[in-house]
């Protein structure tokens, strides 16, 4: 097995052992049993930020948190938005990448599993996505705010859970945060739209 494959089938291992652990998380979406598939790494600007990072966690997310760290070099990091939408600094300071689903490392059609990371004093603006989707944070903290629900700041192990085509927004203060990001039903294969409409 390479350094790459191992990377992986860590991170893999780390989050199943993570969402099998809570109720909640199987709950929302199970977990699949994928197998992996060969995808070139993308480096961005974040990537590099995150594996530097070593704090903000709790014990039931550190194992998680660290495998994620470790395979930051060999993920596909991706970048939803464009300078228009958010700003350089914002794209310098987040990425996601698909760890489980149709695109994803590890392929599955019946869930999208990413992994996100959002820097410190970011704010990630209104906007909605057909698929049902999770937000489980494994280290930082943030506070998400979502149409016809009260703002919280979700810390490791808590979990906000959005409605399709629920609009909502994220911002973070003197913390970066991390999150498993659990997508399921009806546009799985789509893409956030900015706004609320």
């Amino acid at each position: 097995m390479t350094p790459i494959d191992l990377a992986f089938a860590r991170a893999y291992h780390a989050l199943t052992m993570l969402v099998a652990s809570n109720p909640a998380l199987v709950g929302f979406a199970g977990w699949p049993l994928a197998l992996p598939s060969q995808k070139p790494g993308r480096p961005i600007p974040a990537a590099e930020i995150l594996k530097a990072w070593s704090d903000g966690h709790i014990d039931a997310t550190l194992h998680a948190r660290d495998a994620i760290r470790d395979l930051t070099d060999y993920a596909d990091w991706q970048q939803t938005y464009t300078v228009d939408e958010v700003g350089e600094d914002f794209l310098n300071r987040y990425g996601w990448f698909e760890l489980v689903g149709p695109e994803g490392h590890y392929r599955s059609d019946e869930i999208r599993a990413y992994i996100a990371y959002w820097g410190e004093n970011l704010y990630y603006p209104w906007h909605l996505h057909e698929a049902e989707e999770l937000y489980y944070i494994l280290a930082g903290e943030a506070l998400f705010e979502a149409e016809g629900e009260p703002p919280v700041t979700l810390r490791p192990g808590d979990i906000r859970i959005h409605g399709s085509n629920q609009p909502h927004q994220m911002s973070t203060g003197n913390s970066p945060v991390l999150a498993l990001v659990l997508w399921r039903g009806a546009g799985l294969t789509g893409v956030p739209r900015m706004g609320t409409a």
